[in-house]
């Protein structure tokens, strides 16, 4: 076993995934093929060495995942990154794909709501969602 794998606390799958990294206030993208993938990050393969923003939104669309990652290693054409939204939950769908409401789920409370909105404001902005803060008013 590879040394590197014996001190990972979370094992990555062998993957062989298309995946797309999203960057630049989400007005560019690369082309990525995702070999390993974990709950906490991912192995990204490029066909020739490039330059990776630090910080981007990584798809993959046959997964239907879109999550926040930071580069923690690289040498050319492999990258390590490891995946920011980790205290949110479960990865979030691609943007513009609904999560259907099943009859034996209740409905999302206000909090649940503005959580979302929050993680989606971040993405669309390329931001922490630390740096989002939401405010609601109701008129009477």
């Amino acid at each position: 076993m590879d040394p590197l794998e014996q001190r990972r606390a979370i094992p990555r799958s062998r993957t062989l995934l298309e995946g797309h990294i999203i960057y630049n206030n989400r007005l560019s993208r690369m082309e990525c093929t995702v070999r390993d993938l974990s709950e906490s990050g991912a192995r990204l393969v490029f066909a020739q060495p490039v330059k990776v923003p630090v910080e981007f939104e990584l798809q993959i669309p046959k997964r239907k995942l879109s999550r926040r990652a930071q580069v923690i290693w690289y040498d050319g054409q492999h990258h390590g990154v490891m995946f920011l939204d980790m205290g949110e939950g479960v990865p979030s769908p691609v943007q513009g794909e609904a999560k259907p409401l099943t009859l034996d789920q209740e409905a999302p409370s206000v909090p649940e709501i503005l959580d979302e909105a929050r993680q989606r404001i971040a993405q669309l902005l390329g931001v922490s969602p630390t740096m989002i803060h939401l405010k609601v008013e109701f008129d009477k």
